[in-house]
């Protein structure tokens, strides 16, 4: 007698390979879920003009994640010093208003996307910070002080 194998089979296995592939490609670390929508953290990457533009409004704070002494040799006007390295550093961003935006900069950008990260997991609605750091801010601010030749 020859044994069949049943119609429903290659459809379950198809159906586990696309769960199973869905689920890896949201693991990637690119993306994540917030709400109903998903929100790329590239996006949140503002490049020196866009950062410029969104720090103006009214109710932006800077927060500079840089150390004191880096801070003191120079930082973005009006920003608010917070040290990553402080062992208070989590419980200080804590104590921050989440229904205010917040801008971030460190030296260059792990630092601040940590930062953003953890702010966004304990409530903040609109975090952003500065594509390159300091040293693309600096970098571009010494180039348009520059007199032309």
């Amino acid at each position: 007698m020859r044994m069949t194998r049943p119609l429903y089979l290659p459809l379950i296995a198809c159906l586990l390979f696309t769960i199973t592939l869905s689920t890896l490609s949201c693991k990637d670390g690119s993306t994540k879920p917030s709400g109903t929508a998903i929100v790329d953290d590239e996006l949140k990457k503002l490049d020196k003009d866009q950062f410029t533009i969104e720090m103006k409004k009214g109710s932006a704070v800077i927060l500079d994640l840089r150390m004191p002494q880096e801070f003191e040799q120079g930082h973005i006007e009006g920003a608010i010093n917070i040290n990553f390295f402080d062992p208070e550093f989590k419980y200080k961003l804590l104590e921050l208003d989440r229904d205010k935006s917040y801008y971030l900069y460190d030296k260059g950008e792990a630092k601040s996307f940590r930062a953003m990260n953890y702010m966004e997991d304990n409530g903040f609605a609109k975090v952003r910070m500065l594509k390159g750091g300091w040293k693309e801010w600096s970098t571009v601010k010494e180039e348009e002080e520059k007199p032309n030749q």
